[in-house]
C-alpha cells in the first residue's frame, strides 16, 4: 500500500502530467489514504431518499402552520376570549371540579373497603415514612421510603448492640437512639420498603457473627450534632388564677378606652 501511494506522489511531481491527469492522480491518492483503508468492509448507512413530492408536501405544511400562527393573520379581538392567565385560572377551576366530582360520586363507593384504625403493637417496632404526590401517577419522590427503628427495641446483647451501632455508622442517632435509613433505588415504594427490611436483617445477622467483635474500635458520634431541647418552664403554664388576672386587666383596659 505504501509503495502505491509513493508511486502516486511521484506522478504528481512529474512535469509531464497535465492538470486533468494531476487532479485524477490526486483523487486516486486520497482514496488510498490510510483512513480509507480502514473503511474497507464496513457497511454504509443507507439514507432513505426523499422525493420531490414529499418535500413539496412538507414545505406546504410548514407554510400553512406559519400562516395559522402569524399575528398578522389573526382576527380582531371582540372581547370573547380570555387571556393567558384567564385560561390558567379556568384550568385550575376544572381540576378542582374534577376532584369535587370524585369526592361526591366515587368516594362513597369506597366506604365498604374502610377498616378501623388499630394502633401498632409493641412487636411492630419498624416505622416507614413515604409520600404521595396528588394529581400524578408516578413521581420520583413517591418511591422514596424512610425507615426508623429504636435500637433498644431490637433486643440485642451489649456486645452485639455495640457492633450493630458500629456497622450502622452515621445512620444511628445517639440522641434519640434511632436507626434511620432511606431507600429510593427501586421503582416503587413497596420494593424500597422490602429492601430496607432486608438491609436491617442483614445488619443484625452481621452484628451477631462472633468472628470479630470490634471491641478495640471506639464508638465515635462525631457525625452527629447534638440539638438541645429547651424545657418549657412550668411557671409559664396557664392557671385559673392567672387567667382571672388577665381578664381583669383586659376589662380594665376596655373600660378606660
Amino acid at each position: 500500500m505504501s509503495s502505491i501511494i509513493t508511486t502516486h506522489l511521484r506522478l504528481l511531481k512529474s512535469p509531464r502530467l497535465s492538470s486533468a491527469a494531476a487532479a485524477a492522480a490526486t483523487a486516486a491518492g486520497r482514496l488510498l489514504h490510510t483512513s480509507a483503508v480502514h473503511q474497507v468492509g464496513r457497511k454504509r448507512k443507507v439514507i432513505p431518499r426523499v422525493t420531490k413530492s414529499q418535500r413539496r408536501e412538507h414545505a406546504l405544511a410548514i407554510d400553512q402552520e406559519d400562516q395559522e400562527n402569524d399575528i398578522e393573520n389573526l382576527g380582531e379581538w371582540d372581547g370573547d376570549d380570555h387571556h393567558l392567565y384567564g385560561h390558567l385560572l379556568m384550568e385550575s377551576i376544572r381540576d378542582v371540579r374534577k376532584y369535587a366530582r370524585q369526592m361526591k360520586f366515587e368516594h362513597p363507593a369506597l366506604a365498604e373497603f374502610k377498616k378501623p384504625f388499630t394502633a401498632p403493637s409493641a412487636s411492630q417496632i419498624l416505622r416507614f415514612e413515604s409520600s404521595a404526590t396528588m394529581g400524578e401517577k408516578s413521581h420520583a419522590k413517591d418511591r422514596k421510603v424512610v425507615m426508623r427503628v429504636k435500637v433498644q427495641d431490637l433486643g440485642l446483647d451489649a456486645l452485639v448492640l455495640r457492633k450493630f451501632v458500629l456497622l450502622a455508622g452515621p445512620r444511628y442517632n445517639p440522641q434519640t437512639d434511632e436507626l434511620i435509613m432511606s431507600e429510593s433505588r427501586e421503582l416503587s415504594s413497596l420494593l424500597n420498603k422490602k429492601r430496607l427490611a432486608d438491609t436491617l436483617v442483614a445488619l443484625i445477622e452481621e452484628a451477631k457473627k462472633k468472628d470479630e467483635s470490634f471491641v478495640d474500635v471506639p464508638l465515635d458520634f462525631i457525625h452527629y450534632k447534638y440539638k438541645p431541647k429547651p424545657v418549657f418552664p412550668k411557671s409559664w403554664n396557664p392557671t385559673i388564677k392567672r387567667n382571672k388576672t388577665k381578664k381583669v386587666k383586659k376589662n380594665a383596659v376596655n373600660k378606660n378606652m
